[in-house]
Formats: C-alpha cells, structure tokens, sequence
C-alpha cells in the first residue's frame, strides 16, 4: 500500500520532513481499505499518542480489525490491551484467547506472555480460554494466516 509506504516516510522523516500527524493521516488512509500492518501502526499511534491524542480505545478498534485478519502483532498488542485494561475492561480471559491465537500465528512473545499470565489464572480458566480461542479460528479461519 502506498499510503503506508507514505507513511513511514513521514514517521521517520525519510526524504519529507519527520511529521507524526501526517504519518497519522497516511496510516489511516491504508488502514481504512483494511490493510492490516497500517492498522496496527495506527493503533500504536493511538495507544502512544503519537501523531494524535492518546486514545486506548481507539487503539483497540485498530488492533481489533487487524487481529480479526490474522495479523499476529496486532493480536499480541489487543491480548496486552486485555491483560492490562487498557481501551477495554482488564480481562485475562481474552487476552490468553488472543495469545493463544497470536501463538499459532508464530507469536513467540504471546506464547510467554500466556505463561505469565496462566499463573494468575486457574487451570479451568486457562482452557475455557484456549477453547474459545479454537472457536473463534473455526468461526473466522481468517484469524491464522
């Protein structure tokens, strides 16, 4: 996508001055036809308040969109925006879903992150997890890429 090529140009002030405002408005011309990477680039902005105000649950509109297409960083961050309550409610349940999810994706860190986070959780909880996690790959194989 041009659009995201565009920018990172001005993210990184690479041949145009470095401007995060217009990186902003480049990432979200990419991300509004659904390209999954400018998603989650435009999440982070939103999460890190770079380009525009923080805004967690915008954060987590963006990472949610490129998660449900299977992009794996994208799923790692909405489990951390879970695990953390940021943008929505803490909830370890669906962060070790996402985890999961982002693991069979080859998301090393959501694999360790999952151990971390299955000791503050009971066994039973770990699996309801892990299951809605299958359910949800059956639902929408698109998930895993």
């Amino acid at each position: 996508m041009a659009q995201a090529i565009f920018g990172g140009m001005h993210q990184y002030g690479r041949g145009v001055p470095e401007d995060k405002k217009e990186a902003v408005r480049w990432y979200r011309k990419a991300a509004e036809q659904g390209y999954d990477k400018a998603q989650t680039i435009l999440g982070n902005s939103y999460k890190n308040g770079h380009g525009v105000p923080k805004d967690n649950k915008e954060a987590v509109k963006w990472y949610r969109k490129a998660a449900e297409q299977g992009y794996v960083a994208a799923q790692h961050n909405l489990g951390f925006m879970y695990a953390t309550g940021n943008g929505v409610p803490k909830d370890f349940m669906s962060a070790y879903t996402w985890w999961c999810i982002a693991a069979a994706n080859g998301g090393a860190d959501s694999l360790k992150n999952n151990d971390l986070l299955a000791k503050r959780m009971t066994f039973e909880q770990t699996a309801k997890a892990a299951e809605l996690a299958r359910k949800m790959v059956k639902k929408n194989p698109k998930l895993l890429k």
